[in-house]
């Protein structure tokens, strides 16, 4: 059985983290210390089966008026159990005060996030990284 915790309720250890993103082929530019920041930061969700962390879940906001959800992941082969959408049903509980949310997703997966009430708009994403120009590390994972 699947549960869904916060980070401050369950801890997330960095190392499961970088496992759960490699399964994925996703940021594998992360380190373990970059890990433990960004864990501290924001609102961050765990799924587990007993010890494994099998989903993650993240968002950043200004806690009033604009969030958005980042890396929502599901180990490959727990994915068709419904445990994305545990994760992002948790987490809107947990935004449920913030004005717009927001979440960046490939065109693939828009049908996914539009049952969960997100609608695609027309606003172009830019992102500025201080990695180099021309990496494919430069654009998210959706992006490569």
């Amino acid at each position: 059985m699947v549960v869904i915790k916060p980070h401050t309720e369950k801890t997330i250890p960095p190392l499961q983290l970088m496992r759960l993103y490699e399964d994925v082929d996703w940021w594998p530019e992360r380190t373990k210390e970059g890990i433990r920041k960004l864990l501290a930061h924001g609102i961050v969700l765990g799924a587990w089966e007993d010890k494994q962390l099998v989903g993650f879940c993240r968002a950043v906001s200004d806690g009033v008026y604009r969030a958005y959800v980042e890396d929502v992941v599901v180990l490959r082969t727990h994915r068709g159990q419904k445990i994305g959408r545990q994760l992002i049903d948790k987490m809107i509980k947990e935004l449920s005060g913030i004005e717009v949310v927001s979440l960046f997703c490939s065109t693939k997966l828009t049908d996914y996030y539009e049952k969960s009430g997100f609608k695609p708009t027309q606003q172009v994403v830019m992102h500025r990284s201080s990695r180099p120009s021309g990496s494919a590390r430069n654009e998210p994972p959706e992006r490569r």
